[in-house]
């Protein structure tokens, strides 16, 4: 009878862990329709639902930080990307899209910084390369502006009258 016991005990608990993962899934495939529709309010609530029953999901605060980005909540949204990574198998997408946070901002340098945290990790992973070439770029052309701004400033062209 011990014997019966424990496998009715372990098949209880696998019960159990299939529920909550099911759950999981559920509230995390719900969140994305939302997002998908552009309801973040509505996702934005899901995934803090999700977030009180899985505070360790790496899923959940990325989305959250999605969500955040989009609403233009900079801030919250690269703090949401750094709890992700103290739970992600995944790093180098939390540091692309922390990447992306920083470039949004026009904060270049930044943006590279995560970028190449994520291709270091991951050399296959090609949106780090994406956002990193595109934040070289507009690095590059604020340079150009600036230059040009300079140069007009110390060189005025004279105006004929």
């Amino acid at each position: 009878m011990d014997e019966a016991l424990k496998k009715l005990k372990k098949m209880s608990d696998s019960y159990k862990k299939l529920s909550k993962k099911l759950k999981l899934f559920n509230l995390l495939n719900k969140a994305k329709e939302e997002y998908d529709k552009y309801d973040y309010d509505s996702a934005r609530a899901t995934l803090l639902e999700s977030l009180s029953q899985f505070p360790n999901n790496a899923e959940i605060l990325r989305g959250l930080g999605c969500v955040e980005q989009f609403d233009n909540n900079f801030d919250k949204a690269v703090n949401y990307f750094h709890k992700s990574l103290k739970f992600s198998d995944k790093k180098e997408v939390d540091y692309t899209l922390l990447g992306m946070a920083y470039y949004l901002q026009e904060e270049y340098e930044n943006a590279m910084k995560y970028f190449n945290m994520a291709i270091e990790i991951n050399d296959n992973y090609t949106p780090a390369y994406e956002g990193r070439n595109q934040a070289m770029l507009e690095e590059h052309l604020k340079i150009i502006d600036l230059q040009e701004a300079l140069e007009k400033c110390f060189n005025p062209t004279e105006s004929s009258d």
